[in-house]
């Protein structure tokens, strides 16, 4: 019983020893916005240190998620406690303010006093504070005034691992995930310096032989370790990132001056991914301001053959059903048919005009597997261009695989949000391009006059981009409970003295119909300009309402009201005016051919000839790094008092405002 009762103690007083050594760390919450590179400035840490705490990382930050802090920045130490402090707690004491005092963490204090775990420090509490006694062990930070060393890899695919390197920096420096680097190294376990990983090749960055800035920033290096570029107008974070090919926290790393956020005209450097390769250089990109008059200088009058492929859907037509049935059944058949009417309409204006063209039309049936048998079974090395498909999965195979012949592929009436392939081009602008037009022009036009934002809790995000543009706009925060927002609150920050600018930063059908109705009924007494980011005709909302509120809107096309050579062509032909699908199938066929025709093939044509204007919609396509060409060019619209739709200039807008 002796023996036994000494074999307890014994464990209770290892158990007791081993309490006493408290982690030094403290919590934190991600805010949004945060990155790693934010947090081993503001904590005074190294990301090693994070990532050895938090191994989580190695899959990247997530807002809300609970990080673990080592509590100091030169040192570790490893935390005996020697004693404990006795503290009574006084009026306004917290846990915040007796860390601060005591020197140690919130942490530190509720590990002592295990109640505080659960309960709220008190006035009058009696609690332990620990005392410890350090052992240093000195940390070598990395010099941040000194430049760091470009890793040239010992050969295309390879990469030496340094000292102190772990999964997720190797990782990040090559802009993939830990899974991804261990996927490529399936046999590595712990890494030690010298030790030589796979990693992803660049002879992507090699094919592509171009380092392309945007608005006519281009920087051609040929052999040269650091790119350096200048920051263009309005260029974010992410549009940077996405040019260069690495991730925020090594750009802030060789560039320290971005902590503080990206401006016009600053100058950065970046390793080169071309260093010590053979770089091709090509035209740079003419002012995309200036609108191309392409049949003023056609040169190019070769005979140009085009591949259409579109889901005609044949194989649904047999003898039971008429093509009328299946039109009213299949949608995709209804948008390809009308988009080809355009097109051959087109393809007949270009022969018109001396241009040769000849087509080929390939039915993709709305199946990928359909339009992987069309690519096997076809030769595509002799065609200018493909036009099609209409679906975004199916594009993106077609360029895939149409890439090794360098065939421009046209994705006319959808955007995808994967890196697209080198060949091809996003004739659809994407939502961003949207949202920063109306951004762009709504920073200017708010210049001294009554901003209301109105908001979904549902949705902050949206919330976020328009507050952080607009700081001084009053803003329609909806009940917490309800998430509504009632009619009195819409009407009661409206100025009877000055122009009301109200900017719809939702896209809850609800909050959208309840704002036109309410400010729409206040246009008698109060002049209302409002914002938003749609036309919202799936809404049915009163054209006549939105006349009223002289509604802004950005839009890829503008619907033609006069009549027109291709209007008047089509209705001869069809004894019908066009939709919006036959106009764009016209567009974009006789856009592309034009450009052919005053250039040597498509991809030169989009780096010099700029923007275009066609009947209802504008091109200006924009070279992305290691990707594919996205177009740029939107319509930024307005409802006019007789119901009809202006386009507005952000240029004559600036004049204004500076008269």
């Amino acid at each position: 019983m002796r023996n036994i009762i000494i074999v307890v103690c014994m464990c209770l007083a290892f158990a007791k020893a081993e309490a006493t050594i408290l982690q030094n760390y403290r919590q934190h919450t991600v805010a949004q916005g945060e990155t790693i590179y934010t947090l081993t400035q503001k904590y005074k840490v190294t990301s090693k240190q994070l990532l050895e705490l938090n191994p989580d990382l190695s899959s990247g930050l997530r807002y809300g998620q609970v990080l673990l802090i080592p509590a100091q920045n030169k040192v570790l130490t490893q935390r005996r406690i020697k004693k404990y402090k006795k503290h009574r707690v006084r009026r306004k004491e917290t846990l915040y303010s007796l860390a601060k005092k005591y020197e140690i963490t919130e942490l530190d204090i509720k590990e002592a006093n295990k109640e505080l775990y659960s309960n709220p420090l008190k006035k009058g509490d009696r609690i332990q504070i620990p005392v410890f006694e350090e052992v240093e062990l000195t940390v070598v930070e990395p010099n941040k005034e000194e430049v760091p060393a470009i890793e040239v890899p010992l050969e295309d695919g390879k990469y030496k691992v340094k000292q102190g390197e772990g999964m997720y920096g190797i990782a990040t420096k090559f802009g993939i995930k830990v899974l991804d680097l261990k996927k490529l190294n399936p046999n590595i376990g712990d890494l030690k310096p010298g030790m030589v990983l796979n990693v992803p090749k660049s002879n992507a960055v090699q094919n592509e032989g171009e380092l392309i800035g945007q608005d006519g920033n281009d920087t051609q290096i040929d052999n040269q370790k650091l790119i350096e570029y200048t920051i263009p107008k309005k260029m974010g974070m992410y549009s940077l990132k996405k040019l260069t090919g690495i991730s925020e926290d090594s750009l802030i790393q060789w560039n320290p001056k971005l902590k503080d956020g990206l401006k016009e005209g600053m100058k950065i450097i970046y390793p080169n991914p071309n260093y010590g390769k053979e770089v091709v250089k090509v035209p740079t990109k003419v002012n995309s301001n200036k609108i191309a008059s392409l049949v003023d200088s056609l040169n190019n009058f070769e005979r140009q053959r085009l591949a259409i492929m579109l889901p005609f859907s044949l194989q649904k037509i047999d003898g039971e059903n008429t093509d009328r049935d299946n039109l009213k059944q299949d949608r995709a058949m209804r948008i390809a048919l009308d988009f080809y009417s355009g097109v051959k309409i087109a393809i007949d204006s270009a022969n018109t005009m001396g241009i040769p063209v000849d087509h080929d039309i390939f039915d993709t049936q709305k199946s990928l597997q359909a339009t992987k048998n069309i690519l096997d079974a076809t030769d595509f090395a002799d065609y200018n261009t493909v036009i099609g498909p209409l679906i975004s999965t199916n594009v993106v195979e077609t360029a895939k695989e149409l890439k090794s012949f360098n065939t421009p592929v046209v994705s006319p009436l959808t955007s995808t949000d994967v890196r697209l392939y080198r060949n091809l081009f996003q004739a659809r602008p994407e939502e961003e391009v949207l949202k920063n037009k109306l951004k762009e022009y709504l920073i200017e036009y708010a210049k001294g006059k009554n901003v209301i934002i109105v908001t979904d809790n549902n949705n902050q995000e949206l919330k976020n981009e328009f507050t952080t543009i607009l700081p001084a706009a009053n803003v329609l925060v909806p009940n917490a409970k309800k998430n509504y927002i009632f009619s009195i609150e819409y009407i009661k920050q409206l100025k009877p003295d000055v122009e009301n600018v109200i900017v719809l930063a939702v896209d809850n059908v609800g909050f959208i119909t309840d704002a036109v109705t309410n400010y729409s009924a206040k246009t008698d007494t109060h002049k209302i300009t409002m914002f938003g980011l749609g036309n919202y005709e799936e809404m049915e909302l009163s054209n006549i309402r939105l006349s009223k509120l002289n509604y802004v809107f950005p839009q890829m096309f503008k619907e033609s009201v006069d009549t027109n050579s291709f209007i008047e062509k089509y209705y001869s032909i069809h004894q019908i005016t066009p939709n919006s699908y036959a106009t764009r199938g016209f567009d974009i066929t006789l856009d592309i051919i034009l450009r052919q025709a005053s250039a040597s093939d498509l991809y030169e044509s989009a780096m010099k000839n700029g923007k275009t204007v066609m009947t209802e919609n504008k091109f200006d396509y924009s070279k992305k790094f290691l990707a594919g060409f996205y177009n740029d060019a939107v319509y930024l619209l307005q409802y006019q008092e007789d119901l009809s739709i202006k386009e507005l200039d952000i240029n004559n807008l600036k004049v204004d405002t500076e008269e």
